[in-house]
């Protein structure tokens, strides 16, 4: 059996792999049968090939995915397709094999017509996952906020997607760069699926069950302007204390609310935390995961959860007025 997920969405895309591979891990339990491929970081070929002609552990069928399959040499692709179709793979209902690439139906024509054909061809299950829009973007946001606890209003819904950007393929090297494609692939920028997911956990956990309002949004979402954001929680976690309090003056006198910047930093520890123990949370787009847990590394965890809680701390204090918070976040950034 073949199944063939395609598009320009590839929050989404990731979404459809992981149900695919939750259903199996709950069917399956014991895992041996499951295998994973990534074609564009020079998989060898003969060990995906050994995995597609190897006999299941217990009678399980075997779930074999295949990430950017467009990224191999035509070479492979043949080698692949030839494979495949020798093994009679399509007709075995006990080999699932899933080919998942990120990129438009033009775009992979034009890399690999043969290929792209071979793929959606019948009897194999095909799904195009490309950018939602209208209606359906405000159904999937308000479904992403009904996931964590939240049901929220039409007016914030349309807020956040008019702040974040309606899915459009802006390239973003810093923020949003290629994270398993071809070389030139363009990818969303500040209003793809990953930003969005992004913005929907950073509010759902800072209001942690309480009403999400337009007013946390204007607060919280990262505007396209706000690059310097991103440079100050970098520079915090690669501990470059100098290029932090640098951050911090710039972005107070730029008139950004100190307790904007406080929340970043505390979604920033929030997430080195959550890798620091070597797992990937869904809700992290890969090249932001990636930087996370190369920040997360220069700490202990202990210091990590300290930092997480005096921010933590901070945002209560600051609030009832005990603390200055512009000082208090100079002398974090130094400390």
């Amino acid at each position: 059996m073949i199944i063939f997920l395609y598009g320009s969405d590839g929050y989404r895309l990731k979404e459809n792999v992981d149900t695919i591979i939750g259903a199996y891990n709950k069917k399956y339990k014991s895992g041996m049968s499951h295998y994973q491929f990534d074609l564009e970081d020079g998989t060898n070929f003969d060990r995906l090939e050994n995995a597609i002609k190897s006999v299941s552990f217990f009678d399980e069928a075997k779930l074999i995915i295949v990430k950017n399959p467009f990224s191999a040499g035509q070479a492979t692709l043949n080698k692949l397709a030839s494979l495949a179709s020798d093994l009679k793979v399509t007709a075995d209902k006990k080999t699932v094999l899933v080919f998942v690439e990120n990129g438009a139906e033009k775009e992979l024509q034009k890399t690999n017509k043969d290929m792209f054909t071979f793929l959606t061809a019948k009897p194999n299950l095909v799904r195009t996952i490309n950018y939602f829009g209208g209606a359906k973007l405000s159904d999937w946001v308000r479904g992403k906020f009904k996931e964590n606890g939240h049901d929220v209003s039409p007016a914030v819904v349309s807020l956040l997607i008019n702040v974040v950007g309606n899915p459009a393929p802006i390239f973003s090297a810093d923020r949003h760069p290629p994270a398993g494609g071809r070389k030139g692939r363009v990818w969303g920028g500040a209003g793809d699926s990953w930003a969005l997911a992004n913005e929907i956990n950073k509010l759902s956990n800072y209001k942690n069950g309480g009403t999400v309002t337009e007013k946390d949004v204007n607060l919280l979402v990262s505007h396209k302007e706000d690059d310097s954001i991103f440079d100050l929680v970098d520079a915090v976690g690669n501990q470059n204390k100098a290029k932090a309090f640098e951050m911090v003056y710039r972005l107070i006198n730029s008139g950004h609310d100190p307790h904007y910047l406080l929340v970043m930093l505390v979604y920033h520890f929030e997430n080195l935390l959550s890798v620091s123990d070597g797992s990937t949370p869904k809700h992290l787009h890969p090249f932001v995961a990636r930087k996370a847990v190369s920040q997360a590394r220069k700490f202990q965890r202990d210091e990590l959860l300290a930092k997480f809680n005096y921010l933590a701390g901070l945002d209560v204090v600051s609030k009832n007025g005990l603390i200055n918070l512009e000082d208090a976040l100079y002398n974090f950034v130094v400390n």
